[in-house]
């Protein structure tokens, strides 16, 4: 017999090119099933991305709305799903879009008792008496899962229990829908696990042919709906797999958007445009915002940080922020167009002499130029660090190497001069804490927050004194 698998994944909102590739989508289940192939359909996670307006604020509605228009059987909660919508919200996103939820290793408050909510020990599907198991599982984020209340087990020790429980339970062939990234899926092959086939997500790899390992067909269709994937497994009279082939089918954006898709998306757009225009601050002054210098309004996210974490200082990186402000009123929508990321504050604690390093890491040119990537990054540049809490007195060196290198001549902290032994309590971000870019902070230890960079943002816009001190500098270059 013939299985065809249609599989999607790291959508991140791009709704618009979604819409196209819905059109070659659904043609192609359409034609598959009037032919009277078996097909299943999923996605595979972080198909929602709160950096898009529509998807923000109606909270991954949208999204959900746009997949119960599809012939989608499953849909696994990707990073972006866990890390930035409600956990109270997963559950209405999976009855909306009218699909279970395939998370072994995720507790769903709401859906776990529900056999068709969030399929924990995953399913069985027959077709022509083979029996294909299929079960999902998510990438686990400890510390933040920790912070936000969310219940996961290890991913990896689930995925081999689930996979020996499907087997057990009589399952031909299983069939691991995987949120954990190409190299974990690669490692979990490599090591046997006990199932035919990993359909994967998250590191936005581009697998067209697939990836044969230890055994184990491995697939993944990229990002922001440029493709999607089509697998046909080819299954013998013993119900064993006997080849398979995987192609990716990429998207005609020039071509016809797919309807339902569209009339989903206009249904929820008033009500999301209303969300947007709300106000949050009326603005007294011009907040500038500079690329590769200091910016005020990064300024002021400092400054509002130091103050709800109650540190010693604040340190940010510009590229968080990717404009500034006119004065008057400011609503949602300029929030999220100037800083879309879904990033969270974190606390640490360092040395004075740890502060240096970094600081002098922080305004290193080649790195403030750099493009940013990963940890929740939603700018372009990663931008020199600010500060909040300090006076930096700086100057332009020449190193061994003849690279001009940013040195510290002086750094304050309120009346007193740095002590390089002295530890200093630190509220960033999780991209400062955790990008290998900053290696004076590498191995070290620091404690989340639960609301996101836009929410203190927020706030601090509507404190005019705030908004005022932002505008003071924190750099002297000599």
């Amino acid at each position: 017999m013939e299985l065809h698998i249609l599989h999607t994944n790291d959508v991140h909102s791009e709704l618009e090119r979604f819409s196209h590739l819905a059109t070659r989508l659904r043609a192609r289940y359409d034609e598959l099933r009037a032919q009277g192939r078996d097909v299943l359909c999923f996605d595979l996670g972080d198909h929602i991305d709160v950096s898009n307006p529509l998807s923000n604020a109606t909270a991954g509605a949208i999204n959900a709305h746009i997949l119960h228009t599809l012939p989608y059987n499953g849909w696994v909660l990707g990073n972006n799903e866990t890390l930035t919508v409600d956990k109270r919200e997963w559950a209405r996103l999976a009855k909306i879009a009218g699909i279970p939820l395939f998370c072994s290793n995720l507790t769903v408050p709401g859906l776990d008792d529900d056999v068709d909510g969030n399929l924990r020990n995953g399913k069985l599907y027959e077709f022509a008496g083979v029996k294909i198991g299929v079960f999902g599982v998510t990438v686990r984020y400890e510390k933040s899962f920790a912070t936000l209340g969310i219940e996961a087990e290890d991913p990896l020790e689930t995925a081999w229990r689930v996979a020996r429980e499907l087997r057990a339970s009589g399952a031909d062939l299983v069939i691991l829908l995987s949120h954990l990234g190409l190299h974990l899926d690669q490692a979990l092959a490599d090591e046997g696990l006990p199932v035919d086939v990993i359909i994967g997500g998250h590191t936005h790899h581009f697998l067209d042919g697939g990836e044969y390992r230890s055994g184990i067909w491995i697939m993944q269709a990229g990002k922001h709906a440029h493709a999607f994937g089509h697998a046909v497994l080819q299954i013998n009279a013993k119900r064993r797999l006997e080849s398979v082939t995987a192609t990716l089918v990429y998207t005609d954006a020039q071509g016809v958007a797919d309807r339902h898709v569209v009339e989903a998306m206009d249904s929820m757009q008033e009500e999301a445009l209303m969300w947007l225009d709300h106000p949050v601050a009326e603005l007294p002054v011009h907040l500038s915002h500079s690329l590769f210098g200091e910016s005020e309004i990064v300024n002021l996210l400092c400054d509002e940080l130091r103050s709800e974490l109650s540190s010693d200082l604040a340190i940010l990186n510009g590229g968080v922020i990717t404009g500034g402000y006119l004065a008057g009123t400011i609503r949602r929508r300029d929030l999220l167009a100037i800083c879309a990321t879904p990033m969270r504050p974190v606390r640490l604690s360092v040395t004075g002499e740890t502060l240096l390093r970094l600081i002098e890491e922080g305004n290193q040119e080649q790195l403030v130029r750099r493009q940013g990537f990963g940890f929740g990054f939603r700018g372009h540049f990663v931008g020199r660090l600010h500060v909040s809490g300090a006076t930096l007195y700086m100057a332009q060196t020449t190193a061994t190497d003849q690279q001009i290198a940013p040195r510290v001549l002086r750094m304050e902290i309120g009346e007193e001069t740095l002590d390089p032994e002295r530890v200093y309590t630190v509220a960033t971000s999780e991209y400062v804490a955790l990008s290998p870019m900053y290696k004076a902070l590498r191995g070290i230890e620091f404690s989340y927050y639960a609301p996101i960079l836009r929410a203190f943002l927020g706030r601090a816009l509507a404190n005019p004194q705030r908004v005022i001190a932002a505008q003071k500098p924190r750099y002297h270059w000599v």
